[in-house]
């Protein structure tokens, strides 16, 4: 289900993190649900299990997902509806723009950015 664009400027492992996001919030993992293991998503991705792991563990950490010792991850109960992880991505958006604005990218070339980006979808 998760597919790296190696070509991609952004991480591989925001790539991995971005996309289990947005396969909880469409559903595919409900609350408490199990995913795939670290070393499945390692192997079905050829994409090494550290950085895995990486992605995992900032999804742990804005509670998106919860660990259990020698059982897996799991999709956290409000994980969907989480504003922290919304909240985050504006902040990390924010800064992107400020950095670009810094640069002199222009707010039309910004828009056509966003505007390509949710097009996609």
């Amino acid at each position: 289900m998760i597919v790296i664009d190696k070509r991609s400027k952004v991480p591989v492992y925001e790539q991995i993190k971005n996309q289990i996001i947005t396969l909880i919030r469409v559903g595919v993992y409900p609350p408490h649900s199990k995913l795939p293991s670290i070393r499945q998503i390692s192997a079905d991705t050829s994409i090494n299990v550290n950085t895995v792991k990486k992605a995992f563990a900032e999804l742990e950490t804005t509670g998106a997902i919860y660990s259990v010792p020698g059982t897996g991850s799991f999709v956290s109960e409000n994980a969907a509806t989480d504003s922290s992880l919304s909240n985050k991505a504006l902040n990390d958006f924010m800064q992107s723009l400020e950095v670009a604005k810094s640069i002199g990218v222009s707010l039309d070339e910004i828009i056509d950015l966003v505007n390509s980006v949710y097009k996609e979808e």
